[in-house]
């Protein structure tokens, strides 16, 4: 009896282990589409504007996998985004830029899986593309789709009183719109620069414009 009661409580315990890791599998995947939410601004408060360019790094720029963007496609959003950042520097607007890093290690995973890795620790690839005019401006890093989901990047924007976020870069379908959102459900006003933008599913985007329209960002 003994026995039994031992590997009965082994078998258990190996099903909760099991069981466990596949929840939290779970819940990092669902995490990475899912804006964030956070305390509502003062929009009276925060007068400033800030142009955000969000994942515009080489793992996604230059990737020649089956999720790669079209080069001429690529090549006039780049061209796109640099002048929008020489526009904002000229009326002394912030430019901010993240770059995002995945850090769960379901996440990290999936994408050595299936995608060759991209967006992983390590990578070359995690550099902003070539073209980028980065400057000395700043740089914050997020590991899911919101770029909400880094602290700091909320706290700088405290900092500099900004309450309009313009929004340039890429997925437009993932983490531009995530982060529109984010932006939206506390308080901020929204601006996508939809020529500044890339996705890889414009079958998809039509739909997620009208949605960012009604809750209120502006798509110019």
């Amino acid at each position: 009896m003994p026995v039994f009661w031992s590997l009965t409580g082994l078998a258990v315990l190996v099903v909760l282990v099991v069981l466990g890791v596949c929840l939290y599998c779970g819940y990092c995947l669902r995490r990475l589409g899912r804006p964030t939410r956070g305390k509502m601004i003062d929009p009276v408060s925060r007068p400033n504007s800030a142009l955000v360019v969000i994942d515009v790094q080489e793992d996604f720029t230059r990737n020649t996998g089956k999720h790669a963007y079209a080069p001429q496609a690529r090549d006039l959003a780049l061209a796109a985004i640099n002048r929008e950042i020489s526009a904002a520097r000229e009326v002394g607007m912030e430019v901010i830029f993240v770059r995002n890093v995945f850090r769960d290690w379901p996440v990290i995973l999936a994408m050595k899986l299936s995608a060759g890795g991209i967006g992983t620790p390590g990578r070359e690839g995690l550099k902003f593309d070539r073209t980028l005019d980065v400057g000395s401006s700043p740089v914050f890093e997020k590991s899911i789709g919101d770029s909400f989901s880094c602290p700091d990047f909320e706290i700088f924007l405290a900092e500099r009183k900004v309450g309009r976020l313009i929004l340039a870069g890429l997925d437009a379908c993932h983490c531009v719109q995530l982060t529109a959102k984010g932006a939206l459900a506390r308080g901020y006003d929204v601006e996508i620069r939809e020529p500044a933008t890339l996705t890889t599913a414009p079958e998809n985007w039509a739909a997620l414009k009208e949605g960012l329209r009604t809750a209120g960002a502006v798509l110019a």
